[in-house]
């Protein structure tokens, strides 16, 4: 199992966004481990994230030597992921992503349910022998006051059961925030559009690999500059260069 050497682990400060410990060595940035992604639509839009992050790992140059696979329900929420016990034993997964419902880690009435689900499969992710991380949402479109709750919800069970968390949702509030002419969130007001994948896609080569989207060629048919702006965004909260925070 490679996991402990792969993933960039963040240390979970308070309220705020997570920031990046040291990058691995190179060596170990190098080797790809067996990710799974856990989720929904949220995951699974715009040929999802999964095939992205394949993609800018391979404009990155970073090896493929292990797979990465998702397992989504529409609309899911944790705790109806029961399949999940078994997709642990199908093979060894250094590195398994868990993304809730979008309004799991917000509303009130969800989220003592969002955080058992959250303990339970925390619990079953290392006793396979993989790491879990926690894949924060990002707020919807026309309610920027709901990243702060969705941060503060997925730091508070990342803390409590050591488990790190990838910033996604700081991502797309920066950008949204800094460049309001970039679409990151499609019509419905919830999912993401192929910039808002490609910045989440951004956040995890950073997160997994320590590695920066920033002057990478795969651009996922988005405009230079537009991709530029993502890729920047994407680092800079995996680094801790801005809270990101509403």
């Amino acid at each position: 199992m490679i996991h402990r050497l792969v993933i960039v682990l963040l240390v979970l400060v308070q309220a705020g966004c997570a920031t990046a410990r040291t990058a691995p060595d190179r060596a170990s940035q190098a080797q790809l481990a067996n990710v799974l992604f856990v989720g929904n639509s949220f995951t699974y839009y715009n040929d999802s994230l999964h095939n992205h992050l394949r993609r800018l790992m391979r404009s990155a140059e970073i090896s493929r030597d292990g797979r990465i696979r998702i397992m989504t329900i529409s609309g899911g929420h944790l705790f109806e992921h029961s399949g999940l016990s078994g997709m642990l034993q199908t093979e060894d997964w250094d590195i398994v992503v868990l993304q809730g419902h979008s309004l799991e880690a917000h509303d009130p009435d969800r989220l003592k349910r969002f955080f058992s689900a959250a303990r339970q499969h925390v619990d079953a992710i290392r006793k396979s022998g993989a790491e879990p991380l926690l894949f924060m949402t990002w707020a919807y479109s026309g309610r920027p006051e709901m990243t702060q709750v969705i941060s503060n919800n997925y730091h508070r069970i990342g803390r409590e059961t050591g488990t790190p968390v990838a910033p996604v949702g700081h991502a797309f509030a920066q950008v949204t925030r800094q460049h309001p002419e970039i679409t990151l969130i499609h019509e419905d007001r919830r999912h993401p559009t192929v910039a808002g994948t490609y910045l989440a896609a951004s956040v995890f080569l950073g997160v997994l690999y320590g590695q920066s989207a920033q002057g990478l060629d795969y651009t996922a048919g988005l405009e230079p500059e537009v991709a530029r702006v993502l890729q920047d965004a994407a680092w800079a909260v995996v680094r801790g260069q801005s809270k990101g925070t509403e």
